[in-house]
């Protein structure tokens, strides 16, 4: 399959069909960073944080999110090597930085608690 298209909107589109067609994966159930940003609005609220604790939060809400996708395809295709730095991952270890520099720790580990639970769980469901 080798097609000239110069509209990225009309190679998007193809793109994710054919992840459906390889996969049985649709693009738009995937997590993506607007899921992150509803779940992270949802979760703070009108609660003030200081933006180490919004960093931390964000970057784990990316992370939770990129494990469900590697999830999804780990279980579409069993055969589907899933990284195996993944409990020392970049963003996880960011996430884990920015917890420790925010003075409203005891607010982030409250907002947290279920995004480190699910992460823990997608973590064990992978490994």
């Amino acid at each position: 399959m080798t097609h000239d298209m110069t509209d990225p909107q009309t190679q998007w589109d193809t793109a994710c069909k054919a992840l459906d067609e390889e996969f049985q994966l649709r693009a738009d159930e995937l997590p993506t960073i607007d899921t992150a940003k509803a779940l992270f609005l949802q979760r703070v609220g009108r609660r003030e944080i200081t933006q180490e604790a919004a960093n931390a939060l964000m970057f784990s809400l990316y992370f939770t999110c990129y494990l469900s996708m590697l999830l999804a395809f780990k279980v579409e295709t069993p055969d589907f090597e899933v990284p195996d730095y993944l409990h020392t991952h970049p963003v996880l270890e960011a996430s884990n930085r920015w917890a420790q520099m925010a003075s409203d720790g005891h607010l982030l580990a409250q907002l947290a608690e279920p995004i480190i639970r699910d992460t823990q769980d997608l973590l064990d469901a992978l490994n």
